[in-house]
């Protein structure tokens, strides 16, 4: 017996009952959270939990494991309940948990509300109220305002790279318990870096977001230059705002060298998209940004 229902349009038909096959059902729900997307932006808060002066206990890291990963999971959950007819009008997204009838809007909507819900609670009583706080911002701000405005304007990655920047600042927080210039860095760079990798991602598949709807390309460019310029501009603040914990002594020359290797190699593939702007040189650019932030991220932890 096959899980998936038919899909017609926006129209998705839903025969499977939660009695049967419950490894597919559970399997659809990882799904649902988005497990990859997931992963970085959850690591990037645990990696964070090392940067404070401070120790801290397994309970505060496996809180805050948890209660991060929840949050973002629900994020990702809410997100697909709100775009799943648009979903289903992309073959790269038309397998997606709900319109490819794993499991039905509501049954995702519930889910998704109790991963943010147990989340956000885990994180006020396993670490502190201003990280469960900033946990329940970032959802609330993905999912209200970054999600629909991708239908309307394509400078929604400015609104999206708010939340999407947040996680580190969390992992600091936990440990720290207050925001300080610090947890701003973390927030920058992360702020920064979310541009050249998703407006890559954007550019490479313009037809397919277009045709479902979406507006994810700055200034309507088809031929890539003004995107790559975009995208060249980030890269160059990010390399320069990655160098900050050097002239703050926080960190040392060691750390500068690493630093600055790594957004010069950033930075050299988003001019090379610049250059060519076709497909292959966009997957570059993506993967390249893939690499950097845990890059980056070990490099904070290794030169404390």
């Amino acid at each position: 017996m096959k899980p998936y229902a038919v899909t017609t349009g926006d129209t998705v038909t839903f025969a499977t009952p939660w009695s049967s096959l419950l490894p597919l059902r559970l399997s659809a729900l990882w799904q649902l959270s988005k497990p990859r997307v997931t992963l970085l932006v959850w690591l990037s808060a645990l990696a964070s939990m090392w940067l404070p002066a401070q120790s801290f206990s397994l309970w505060q890291f496996l809180a805050t494991a948890v209660g991060v990963w929840l949050v973002v999971a629900s994020a990702n959950g809410w997100n697909q309940v709100l775009e799943w007819r648009y979903d289903a009008r992309m073959a790269r997204t038309a397998k997606r948990p709900i319109p490819s009838g794993k499991i039905s809007p509501v049954e995702a909507a519930t889910v998704s509300t109790l991963w943010g819900v147990l989340g956000v609670f885990i994180l006020w009583y396993g670490t502190n109220p201003l990280t469960a706080l900033l946990g329940a911002f970032a959802l609330l701000t993905y999912v209200l305002l970054y999600t629909p405005s991708k239908r309307y304007t394509a400078w929604c990655t400015v609104i999206g790279a708010v939340p999407g920047a947040i996680p580190p600042v969390m992992g600091w927080t936990a440990v720290d318990g207050r925001l300080g210039w610090e947890a701003g860095l973390l927030f920058a760079v992360q702020f920064l870096w979310q541009f050249p990798h998703f407006w890559a991602i954007a550019w490479k598949y313009r037809q397919d977001y277009w045709q479902a709807g979406f507006r994810l390309v700055p200034f309507d460019d088809d031929e890539g230059r003004r995107v790559g310029i975009a995208m060249l501009a980030t890269s160059v603040l990010l390399l320069l705002v990655s160098l900050v914990p050097v002239f703050a002594a926080w960190r040392t020359v060691w750390y500068a060298l690493g630093a600055l290797g790594l957004g010069v190699w950033m930075t050299r593939v988003v001019f090379r998209f610049l250059l060519e702007r076709d497909a292959r040189s966009a997957l570059q650019v993506m993967f390249t940004s893939l690499g950097y932030l845990p890059l980056w991220f070990t490099l904070m932890i290794l030169t404390r």
